[in-house]
């Protein structure tokens, strides 16, 4: 909708959320406790996945850092690496009777169909087999479960999808007052769903990944499904051109 205004709101929330954050990418539950009781899973997987759009919405470098914390918060602190998927609470939380690992949804989506989905995105963008390879994890450890009661299954069955069939992502570079234009032109291919991500020439802190793609002035657009990129062009035309050959879609 254009609303600046908005996306200025959500920044500020994000950026209060991850002031609250360790060192380690660790969330609190509760801000403003002390001591802070501990985060879930709930808390990481979420917060991951509202980075990513908000740097869908405005990039940040800042906010790219706080992702990469909180994805390797979760496959260090919460993944099952014997058997796949993501418990509810943190390797060094108190000892329960019972470790959940949720996969269907409940009154908010599956803490594991989030994180899987969030890990997905972001593996793709940054070409990151370790996230890719935890989300692949996920999805075959609560296969059964999922099928079991796809009905409430949204989330798992929303990472699944993502898996088989990755989400076009362009990664706009050029400067910042070449980048709206850029942004309206491929919403308006009618192209959906699609994930853009523009980054301004000034944000040269990038991971490798970012960094070797193309840019100009006026901006140039790499457009990726999974590992694969399939264009790189100074043209919008090129890119909604190759947004809608069925090869991609």
């Amino acid at each position: 909708l254009r609303r600046a205004d908005w996306i200025d709101a959500a920044a500020a929330t994000f950026s209060t959320i991850a002031d609250g954050m360790d060192a380690r990418g660790r969330l609190p539950a509760v801000l403003g406790r002390d001591p802070p009781p501990p985060g879930f899973l709930d808390d990481h997987a979420f917060a991951l996945q509202a980075a990513l759009s908000l740097l869908r919405a405005r990039w940040s470098s800042a906010v790219l850092s706080t992702a990469i914390l909180l994805a390797e918060c979760l496959l260090r602190d919460f993944a099952d690496e014997d058997n796949g998927g993501f418990n509810f609470t943190a390797n060094d939380h108190e000892p329960l009777p019972q470790r959940p690992k949720p996969w269907q949804d409940e009154s908010t989506p599956s803490g594991n169909g989030v994180a899987a989905q969030a890990l997905l995105e972001l593996g793709w963008l940054l070409g990151e087999p370790r996230y890719l390879d935890a989300a692949e994890a996920t999805l075959r450890a609560g296969w059964s479960a999922t099928n079991a009661v796809p009905q409430a299954s949204a989330a798992m069955l929303g990472a699944l999808r993502e898996f088989l069939a990755p989400t076009p992502i362009v990664v706009v570079r050029g400067d910042a007052a070449s980048l709206p234009a850029w942004r309206t032109g491929l919403r308006a291919a009618g192209a959906a769903p699609l994930h853009v991500y523009a980054i301004a020439d000034s944000d040269d802190d990038l991971p490798p990944a970012l960094a070797a793609k193309g840019s100009s002035a006026t901006g140039t657009a790499a457009l990726c499904r999974g590992l694969a990129c399939h264009a790189e062009s100074g043209r919008l035309d090129d890119i909604v051109t190759a947004l809608q050959d069925d090869r991609l879609i």
